[in-house]
Protein backbone atom coordinates (compact mmCIF):
# COMPACT_ATOMS: atom_id res chain seq x y z
CA UNK A 1 0.00 0.00 0.00
CA UNK A 2 1.45 3.42 -0.95
CA UNK A 3 2.51 5.82 1.78
CA UNK A 4 -0.33 8.34 2.29
CA UNK A 5 2.16 11.08 3.18
CA UNK A 6 4.21 10.71 -0.02
CA UNK A 7 4.11 13.72 -2.37
CA UNK A 8 2.17 13.02 -5.53
CA UNK A 9 4.05 13.28 -8.82
CA UNK A 10 3.90 16.77 -10.29
CA UNK A 11 1.64 16.83 -13.32
CA UNK A 12 2.07 19.71 -15.71
CA UNK A 13 -1.07 21.60 -16.54
CA UNK A 14 -1.09 22.42 -20.27
CA UNK A 15 -0.35 25.97 -21.31
CA UNK A 16 -2.80 28.06 -23.26
CA UNK A 17 -0.82 29.91 -25.94
CA UNK A 18 -2.79 32.69 -27.63
CA UNK A 19 -2.12 35.91 -29.54
CA UNK A 20 -1.47 38.87 -27.23
CA UNK A 21 -4.80 40.47 -28.21
CA UNK A 22 -6.67 37.51 -26.72
CA UNK A 23 -5.25 38.42 -23.29
CA UNK A 24 -6.17 42.14 -23.43
CA UNK A 25 -8.40 41.96 -20.33
CA UNK A 26 -6.00 39.88 -18.23
CA UNK A 27 -5.02 41.44 -14.90
CA UNK A 28 -1.45 42.65 -14.60
CA UNK A 29 -0.68 42.50 -18.30
CA UNK A 30 -0.86 46.18 -19.31
CA UNK A 31 2.74 47.02 -18.32
CA UNK A 32 4.13 43.95 -20.10
CA UNK A 33 2.19 44.31 -23.35
CA UNK A 34 4.88 46.42 -25.11
CA UNK A 35 7.45 43.76 -24.22
CA UNK A 36 5.33 40.75 -25.09
CA UNK A 37 4.31 42.15 -28.46
CA UNK A 38 7.76 43.44 -29.49
CA UNK A 39 8.61 41.81 -32.84
CA UNK A 40 12.23 42.99 -32.98
CA UNK A 41 15.19 41.92 -30.89
CA UNK A 42 14.27 41.62 -27.21
CA UNK A 43 17.99 41.90 -26.44
CA UNK A 44 18.14 45.28 -28.14
CA UNK A 45 15.01 46.50 -26.35
CA UNK A 46 16.33 45.40 -22.94
CA UNK A 47 19.74 46.92 -23.65
CA UNK A 48 18.09 50.24 -24.53
CA UNK A 49 16.55 50.33 -21.05
CA UNK A 50 19.24 48.85 -18.79
CA UNK A 51 22.30 50.00 -20.77
CA UNK A 52 25.72 48.65 -19.90
CA UNK A 53 24.27 46.50 -17.09
CA UNK A 54 22.80 44.16 -19.73
CA UNK A 55 24.37 40.70 -19.79
CA UNK A 56 23.50 37.10 -20.60
CA UNK A 57 23.81 34.37 -17.98
CA UNK A 58 23.98 30.91 -19.55
CA UNK A 59 22.01 28.44 -17.44
CA UNK A 60 22.08 25.25 -19.49
CA UNK A 61 23.02 23.92 -22.92
CA UNK A 62 22.31 20.40 -24.12
CA UNK A 63 20.54 18.28 -26.69
CA UNK A 64 16.92 17.26 -26.09
CA UNK A 65 14.20 15.47 -28.07
CA UNK A 66 11.43 17.75 -29.32
CA UNK A 67 7.98 17.29 -27.87
CA UNK A 68 4.99 17.10 -30.20
CA UNK A 69 3.98 20.77 -29.92
CA UNK A 70 7.52 22.09 -30.35
CA UNK A 71 8.08 19.78 -33.33
CA UNK A 72 4.96 21.13 -35.07
CA UNK A 73 6.15 24.71 -34.55
CA UNK A 74 9.56 23.82 -35.97
CA UNK A 75 8.04 21.88 -38.87
CA UNK A 76 9.70 18.60 -37.96
CA UNK A 77 8.74 15.31 -36.29
CA UNK A 78 8.35 14.70 -32.54
CA UNK A 79 11.41 13.16 -30.94
CA UNK A 80 13.81 14.92 -33.31
CA UNK A 81 17.00 15.87 -31.49
CA UNK A 82 17.32 19.62 -30.96
CA UNK A 83 19.95 21.86 -29.46
CA UNK A 84 18.60 23.41 -26.25
CA UNK A 85 19.93 26.65 -24.75
CA UNK A 86 18.58 28.27 -21.59
CA UNK A 87 19.73 31.71 -20.44
CA UNK A 88 18.74 34.64 -18.29
CA UNK A 89 18.82 38.06 -19.91
CA UNK A 90 19.89 40.30 -17.07
CA UNK A 91 20.34 43.88 -15.95
CA UNK A 92 21.00 44.31 -12.24
CA UNK A 93 18.88 41.16 -11.81
CA UNK A 94 17.46 38.49 -14.13
CA UNK A 95 14.81 40.08 -16.34
CA UNK A 96 13.92 37.34 -18.81
CA UNK A 97 14.38 33.58 -18.87
CA UNK A 98 14.85 32.45 -22.49
CA UNK A 99 14.79 28.91 -23.86
CA UNK A 100 15.76 28.25 -27.47
CA UNK A 101 15.26 25.00 -29.35
CA UNK A 102 17.03 24.43 -32.65
CA UNK A 103 16.78 21.21 -34.67
CA UNK A 104 20.00 19.93 -36.28
CA UNK A 105 19.75 22.10 -39.41
CA UNK A 106 19.51 25.24 -37.22
CA UNK A 107 21.84 24.25 -34.36
CA UNK A 108 24.75 26.27 -35.78
CA UNK A 109 22.96 29.45 -34.69
CA UNK A 110 23.46 28.38 -31.06
CA UNK A 111 27.08 27.27 -31.54
CA UNK A 112 29.79 29.15 -29.66
CA UNK A 113 27.49 31.86 -28.30
CA UNK A 114 28.82 31.48 -24.77
CA UNK A 115 27.57 34.61 -22.94
CA UNK A 116 26.55 36.38 -26.16
CA UNK A 117 22.90 36.92 -26.92
CA UNK A 118 21.23 34.89 -29.65
CA UNK A 119 19.33 38.07 -30.56
CA UNK A 120 22.60 39.83 -31.38
CA UNK A 121 23.50 37.03 -33.78
CA UNK A 122 20.23 36.42 -35.60
CA UNK A 123 18.94 39.99 -35.83
CA UNK A 124 22.28 41.04 -37.36
CA UNK A 125 21.35 38.84 -40.34
CA UNK A 126 19.39 40.39 -43.19
CA UNK A 127 16.07 38.64 -43.69
CA UNK A 128 15.54 37.40 -40.14
CA UNK A 129 11.80 37.04 -39.57
CA UNK A 130 9.82 36.40 -36.43
CA UNK A 131 6.67 34.33 -36.79
CA UNK A 132 3.49 34.95 -34.86
CA UNK A 133 4.01 35.75 -31.19
CA UNK A 134 1.90 33.71 -28.79
CA UNK A 135 1.48 34.57 -25.11
CA UNK A 136 0.74 32.39 -22.07
CA UNK A 137 0.22 32.91 -18.36
CA UNK A 138 2.46 30.60 -16.30
CA UNK A 139 2.24 29.38 -12.73
CA UNK A 140 3.85 26.68 -10.61
CA UNK A 141 1.81 23.94 -12.29
CA UNK A 142 3.86 24.27 -15.50
CA UNK A 143 7.41 23.05 -16.09
CA UNK A 144 8.29 26.20 -18.07
CA UNK A 145 7.50 28.32 -14.98
CA UNK A 146 9.60 26.05 -12.76
CA UNK A 147 12.53 26.26 -15.19
CA UNK A 148 12.23 30.05 -15.40
CA UNK A 149 12.32 30.65 -11.63
CA UNK A 150 15.36 28.47 -10.88
CA UNK A 151 17.74 30.60 -8.82
CA UNK A 152 15.24 33.46 -8.39
CA UNK A 153 15.00 34.40 -4.70
CA UNK A 154 11.40 35.65 -4.58
CA UNK A 155 9.62 34.51 -7.74
CA UNK A 156 6.21 35.93 -8.57
CA UNK A 157 3.27 33.54 -8.41
CA UNK A 158 2.50 34.22 -12.07
CA UNK A 159 4.79 34.83 -15.02
CA UNK A 160 3.89 35.96 -18.51
CA UNK A 161 5.71 34.31 -21.38
CA UNK A 162 5.80 34.50 -25.13
CA UNK A 163 6.95 32.11 -27.79
CA UNK A 164 7.73 32.55 -31.44
CA UNK A 165 9.68 31.00 -34.26
CA UNK A 166 12.58 32.92 -35.73
CA UNK A 167 13.47 32.09 -39.29
CA UNK A 168 16.94 33.05 -40.44
CA UNK A 169 18.45 31.86 -43.72
CA UNK A 170 16.01 28.94 -43.90
CA UNK A 171 16.66 27.78 -40.32
CA UNK A 172 13.88 27.76 -37.74
CA UNK A 173 14.52 28.48 -34.05
CA UNK A 174 11.80 28.22 -31.40
CA UNK A 175 12.18 30.77 -28.62
CA UNK A 176 10.35 30.90 -25.30
CA UNK A 177 10.80 34.08 -23.24
CA UNK A 178 9.46 34.32 -19.68
CA UNK A 179 9.37 37.78 -18.14
CA UNK A 180 10.72 37.79 -14.60
CA UNK A 181 11.17 41.50 -13.84
CA UNK A 182 11.13 43.89 -16.76
CA UNK A 183 11.91 47.60 -16.36
CA UNK A 184 9.45 50.15 -17.72
CA UNK A 185 10.12 50.92 -21.39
Amino acid sequence: MPDATARPERIDRPLLWQPLAAWRNAAGLAALSPWLGHAGSLTEKLRSVVGAAFHVRVLHEDTAPLGAEDAVLLDTVPGTAARLREVNLCGQCPLVYARTLAPAQAADWLQDLNARSLGDRVFAQAGTERGAIEVARLDATQSLYRAAIQGIDAPPAVLWARRSVLEVHGSRLLIYECFLAVPAP
